[in-house]
């Protein structure tokens, strides 16, 4: 369990960890060539860590039916390691957070149309490759992780003649590291940034054996707005690459946040607090406002006068967090599945909080620093999940947080 306490006057410097969403996908693909090309900033957190132990333990198997596999959503990325490898895989669910229907069809379907048979069991979904896949393959939504798996199982395949376009893809910043680390394999990619990519699948030949993933953008605004929420406090962000969620300035130009930026570190400080005006936000895919960032861009809207509101696009039911903030004597609205009002400024007070959604356990910490007095959150491996020493930065920066 951790203990947070009301921390002002925050003033220091932190620098970015490598981002997990790229991290985690460029780990399944470096399993291709057998580890072989070193990441040199890999992020020291329980997913990366998990991934690995899959691998190590199921190298030599093409079944992968074992707890650990339910325990991380980024499991699935090792399907199309596994159809590489041995043409077949049994897996069982992945796991992750618990952010309400998280369906799988649109994976499901594109690996379908690139020429792999999926049958689906009660324990488990059995993936085996059948014929040649698609010359044009049209993602039904703009999935992340569908779009980072057949880009993997695409990029080498045998006996491929054709370029094959792929449709409807994701573009955000970690699936464009993605297909950076697999051109260093040799791999033949072209992006187009209208959500399309053309893939002519090659022999893997390794042009480097080192490579460094991006800095975390999610961490960056997790950051971001805890200063801007943290009653004077200031601080200088490196490791920051701003062209990687631009849109975000838009919003926090409108609330009236202080903040300047450089090639790579951004400064922003909460001296403006009191000014801070109410908005209106809508989730969307890349390069707009993203889901992940929700959670915590709502905590720094329990602090400003006025009536905001959230329209979550991506998922149902991403509002569990909500009743903590409530329990934080917070006061928000639930207007349906996807939408929130969070009415007035309202001081937030000590309690005993819990979540599953890992983004949620980062906005709770915002909340904690500025409630009165001292907060409690348990299910803290939530957190351990994605924040490389999440803690350690936090207690350098003089943030009140200890585990007890």
């Amino acid at each position: 369990m951790f203990k947070v306490e009301y921390s002002p006057n925050l003033k220091w410097e932190i620098t970015l960890s490598a981002s997990k969403n790229a991290a985690l996908p460029i780990l399944a693909a470096n399993f291709l060539v057998d580890k072989k090309v070193a990441l040199t900033n890999l992020p020291d957190i329980i997913d990366i860590n998990v991934l690995n132990t899959i691998w190590e333990t199921y190298l030599q198997k093409w079944h992968l039916i074992w707890p650990e596999v339910e325990r991380i959503r980024s499991s699935i990325l090792l399907i199309p390691v596994w159809l590489y490898k041995y043409g077949r895989i049994d897996f069982s669910n992945c796991g992750g957070c618990s952010l309400w229907k998280r369906p799988l069809d649109t994976f499901d379907n594109a690996f379908q149309q690139a020429g792999v048979h999926v049958t689906i069991k009660p324990e488990k979904k059995i993936f085996k490759v059948k014929s040649k896949p698609n010359k044009k393959i049209i993602l039904t939504s703009f999935s992340v992780t569908a779009t980072e798996a057949l880009l993997t199982y695409l990029a080498f395949l045998d006996k491929i003649d054709y370029e094959i376009e792929i449709a409807n893809i994701a573009i955000e910043p970690h699936v464009i590291d993605l297909i950076n680390f697999l051109k260093q394999l040799w791999a033949n990619i072209r992006l187009w940034y209208d959500h399309r990519v053309f893939v002519k699948p090659t022999a893997i030949n390794i042009k480097k054996y080192d490579y460094e993933i991006i800095s975390d953008y999610i961490e960056w605004w997790t950051f971001f707005w805890l200063w801007a929420i943290a009653d004077d406090s200031e601080i200088t962000i490196k490791n920051v690459n701003p062209q990687h969620l631009e849109a975000m300035f838009t919003v926090a130009d409108k609330i009236g946040i202080n903040y300047e930026y450089g090639k790579n570190f951004i400064k922003v400080n909460s001296y403006n607090k009191k000014k801070y005006k109410n908005t209106n936000i809508q989730t969307m895919i890349y390069p707009w406002f993203p889901t992940d960032l929700q959670s915590i861009f709502w905590t720094l809207l329990t602090q400003i006068k006025g009536v905001s509101k959230i329209h979550e696009v991506l998922f149902e039911w991403r509002f569990g967090y909500f009743a903590e903030l409530e329990n934080m004597w917070a006061h928000v609205e639930i207007l349906n599945p996807h939408e929130v009002l969070i009415i007035w400024w309202k001081k937030l007070h000590w309690t005993y909080v819990n979540t599953r959604d890992l983004r949620a356990w980062a906005g709770l910490i915002l909340a904690w620093i500025v409630a009165e007095w001292e907060t409690f959150i348990t299910n803290e491996h939530i957190i351990k999940r994605w924040y490389e020493n999440i803690i350690e930065k936090l207690q350098k920066i003089w943030v009140k947080i200890s585990e007890v």
